[in-house]
């Protein structure tokens, strides 16, 4: 039986609500252990494969952000950000989704961030890994579609435990509660629900999409009315 789900890495808040909320619906959900590099290809390897004939999907969430200034960042968080960000995300769709391509299909999620549209002047690593990683779902779902393989890149909104990007390049992260519609951030395990259908090949329409899952928040340009009833 298909239903084993790998997380690729439980650091994000969002990520490890989805991995309870997955465990609930009766799936076996294994976590990559921290100390395997996702950018090393042989200890994936030997991780994953054990885990072939019962594998259902990957969830790949983004890495913590690099902040700071391009200008002002170093060396070695040029390379962490290369690792950490692309090169892991390329690692992670070769050998799962190779995987799941002989074995008849399944999921691939990127559980990624708006910043791959919006970046912010603080985080411009970040945001470049973002963009990169956008572009590779975009293509797995070509070279990988023809065998059942699925992939998703979700653009999750911000949330209550992101950290504070706020800068003068950009205003996105100021008054974040009242650029939502409901006016408040996202309750925890808001893409529970969204990560859950993607596993489902009922999901298969949206294959190569990006998805935009901040309620609208990214579509904010002024003032919002406000509703009967509603502070």
């Amino acid at each position: 039986m298909k239903n084993t789900i790998v997380l690729t890495d439980d650091r994000m808040a969002e990520a490890r609500d989805v991995r309870a909320h997955l465990l609930s619906l009766g799936y076996r959900v294994e976590t990559v252990p921290r100390e395997i590099r996702l950018w090393d290809e042989s200890a994936l390897s030997a991780f994953a494969e054990p885990l072939q004939e019962s594998l259902a999907g990957v969830i790949h969430p983004a890495p913590p952000r690099i902040l700071g200034a391009v200008e002002a960042v170093s060396e070695a968080e040029w390379r962490r950000a290369a690792d950490e960000g692309p090169m892991a995300a390329w690692c992670v769709t070769k050998v799962f989704c190779g995987l799941m391509k002989a074995n008849g299909g399944g999921s691939i999620i990127y559980l990624n961030s708006i910043h791959a549209e919006k970046p912010v002047g603080i985080g411009a690593l970040f945001s470049m890994g973002c963009g990169a990683v956008q572009m590779l779902s975009r293509e797995v779902a070509q070279d990988y579609g023809t065998y059942g393989v699925r992939s998703y890149f979700i653009q999750k909104g911000i949330a209550p435990t992101d950290p504070d990007s706020r800068s003068a390049v950009s205003s996105l992260y100021y008054g974040v509660d009242l650029r939502y519609p409901e006016r408040k951030l996202p309750d925890p395990g808001y893409l529970n629900a969204l990560v859950a259908f993607l596993l489902t090949p009922g999901a298969a329409a949206l294959s190569g999409g990006d998805l935009r899952a901040d309620g609208g928040m990214t579509l904010f340009y002024t003032c919002r009315p406000r509703a009967e009833g509603r502070p």
